[in-house]
This record gives structure tokens, C-alpha cells and sequence, in this order.
């Protein structure tokens, strides 16, 4: 593999996570966000993603110190968008897991839903060869990180 093409890649999907979420931010209908916060939409993107998840690897994920999630979760729990799971893990019967309630997944489609409207007219103009040749990349390198795929 070319490693300046690679390099460039690498920069340019780094930009366009930046700008992109930058875009959402801004043309996202605020009224989506007033019930949580955005931080809080992220950490129930990732336990939607990741399943039940302990709070210290969601500090880990979202790059902050445990206080910090440990108020986010304090407010998605009195909102009842997260739960505590029962499920305890094996190595350590005190931790515990937190997981998305059937509530948490109905505003997260609600956020997805706006993050879809916001990008739709912007890539309206992509065609299905493009888009294909996306969904294409993203799956094989998704399936690299999880280990999916051999070398």
C-alpha cells in the first residue's frame, strides 16, 4: 500500500469527523438537544454501539475523567434513558454495567433521525456507486478493528 495515500486517508477521514461533526452540531434542530445534552447523546450512541459498558471505559471512550461521566450517567439515570444491568462482570463482582433503557433508544432514534435530515441534503448529489464503494470501506475497516478480517 501507497503510504502517502495512506497518510492522506488518514488525514482526510480525521477532517471529515472534525468537520462533520461540527456540521451536525450547527445544523442540527437544537430542540433535539434540549432534553440532553450532546455529551450525553454520545455516551448513548456508544452504549448503543458497544452494549452494557462499565463507567470507566466509557471515560476511557469519551476521553475524560470518571467524574465526569459519572455525572453524565447521574443524569441519564434520572431520566431513565440508562439503566444499571444487572449482568455483573466476571472478573469484578463489585463493578457494574450500565445499559441503554427502551426510553434511551427511542430519543437516540430520534437523534439519529435529525443527524440523518441535517446530512441528507448535503450528500443528496452522491451516487450509488459512491456511496457503495463507502459503505464498501467502512465495512472492511470496522471489521478490521473488531478483528474480523485477517491481515
Amino acid at each position: 500500500m501507497d503510504e502517502k495515500k495512506l497518510c492522506q486517508a488518514i488525514e482526510l477521514f480525521a477532517e471529515v469527523l472534525f468537520e462533520g461533526t461540527e456540521f451536525v452540531h450547527r445544523e442540527v434542530n437544537q430542540d433535539v438537544f434540549e432534553y440532553i445534552s450532546r455529551e450525553q447523546a454520545d455516551l448513548l450512541m456508544i452504549l448503543k454501539i458497544k452494549g452494557p459498558s462499565s463507567p470507566g471505559s466509557l471515560a476511557i471512550i469519551q476521553n475524560v475523567h470518571k467524574s465526569a461521566i459519572s455525572n453524565r450517567l447521574k443524569k441519564l439515570l434520572e431520566k431513565g434513558l440508562v439503566e444499571w444491568d444487572d449482568c455483573q462482570i466476571k472478573s469484578d463482582k463489585r463493578s457494574k454495567l450500565i445499559k441503554i433503557t427502551e426510553k434511551g433508544e427511542k430519543i437516540k432514534e430520534e437523534l439519529d433521525s435529525a443527524v440523518f435530515n441535517a446530512l441528507e441534503a448535503l450528500i443528496d448529489d452522491i451516487d450509488d456507486e459512491h456511496l457503495d464503494s463507502f459503505i464498501e470501506i467502512f465495512t472492511i475497516i470496522k471489521r478490521k478493528f473488531k478483528g474480523e478480517l485477517a491481515e
